[in-house]
């Protein structure tokens, strides 16, 4: 049999260190511990973060945010009170800033905590197609939605940068991006639905679950949706974050409340560490590796509480007989 000396450099890397930008999966031969190695997933968890101020149901939050940059904003206490307040995470703790302009539920968001857009939602007697951009301290009126919509996807890097799709009355297929001014007809998606969760970019997004519990994942790449791999637990009010390439879901209504975590790859949905508590209405963002939960309802109570889901990486020595 070929020794490794034999085959180094062909197919693994022959490094005197391990590399600081190492990549899951990735093999190399450490020359100065003499060592093979490898890169893989250690270990996934939740971990109780600071409480909100406010609890409180069907929010919203700025999905592209970050685990220690996170916006929340919207919702309602009980199901019928909307909620204007927005509140900034830090890390560790919430802090109140400037309210929405028009307190409502059912609303979707998009952006980060410096660039953040709140868009739908109910308010008064019925669906809004009201637009606000966050700038990070107070909100301002943008363009609206060409149609009134409450229970929709959303998901987009900042507030010039936005998707919006699906959504009540319907359940619709429509999809609208949005360009820092007003919204514009995006691709229709395959599945008409309510209840969706997003995540991604307005080029590169993802939409899963909704109306009906569905398990069926689309992507859209700037132009049309495309089906994606199944969810292995069909859900509303799910919270999203990631990429479309690395997306997470969690939380929803399966019914009952799930606390279920689910990873995807961008072909396919795999289970991961389930939530401290099962709840649904709830609103996240940050990355695959580094996300946040907060707020919803787990059916007995509207809540303020707060998850950090982190997965670690470590590199690790492969033994070879």
């Amino acid at each position: 049999m070929a020794g490794y000396n034999e085959i180094r450099g062909l197919k693994v890397k022959y490094l005197s260190a391990d590399p600081a930008n190492a990549e899951n999966g990735q093999v190399w031969y450490n020359s100065t511990t003499g060592s093979l190695r490898v890169l893989g997933v250690a270990s996934s968890s939740w971990a109780a973060g600071g409480n909100l101020g406010t609890a409180r149901s069907y929010l919203a939050g700025a999905v592209n945010g970050t685990q220690t940059a996170g916006l929340a904003f919207g919702g309602a206490n009980p199901s019928t009170s909307n909620k204007g307040e927005t509140e900034e995470y830090d890390g560790s703790s919430w802090a109140e800033q400037t309210n929405l302009s028009t307190a409502r539920r059912a609303l979707a968001g998009a952006g980060t905590q410096t660039s953040g857009l709140a868009f739908g939602g109910v308010a008064g007697p019925g669906p809004q197609n009201a637009t606000e951009e966050y700038n990070g301290s107070s909100w301002t009126g943008g363009g609206n939605l060409s149609n009134a919509k409450n229970a929709l996807g959303g998901c987009g890097a900042s507030n010039t940068s936005a998707l919006a799709f699906g959504g009540y009355p319907g359940p619709v297929d429509t999809t609208e991006e949005y360009g820092g001014t007003s919204w514009t007809s995006g691709g229709t998606l395959g599945t008409a639905r309510r209840e969706l969760t997003g995540a991604g970019l307005q080029d590169a997004a993802l939409a899963f679950g909704g109306d009906g519990a569905k398990t069926s994942t689309e992507e859209y790449g700037g132009t049309s949706w495309t089906a994606g791999g199944n969810l292995n637990v069909g859900r509303v009010y799910m919270g999203g974050s990631g990429t479309q390439t690395a997306g997470l879901a969690f939380g929803g209504n399966a019914p009952p409340a799930s606390n279920s975590t689910e990873l995807y790859n961008g072909t396919s949905w795999s289970t991961s560490t389930n939530m401290g508590t099962g709840r649904y209405s709830l609103a996240g963002g940050g990355t695959q590796a580094g996300a946040l939960a907060f707020g919803g309802d787990d059916t007995s109570s509207i809540t303020n509480a707060t998850e950090e889901f982190t997965t670690t990486t470590t590199a690790s020595n492969i033994t070879v007989s």
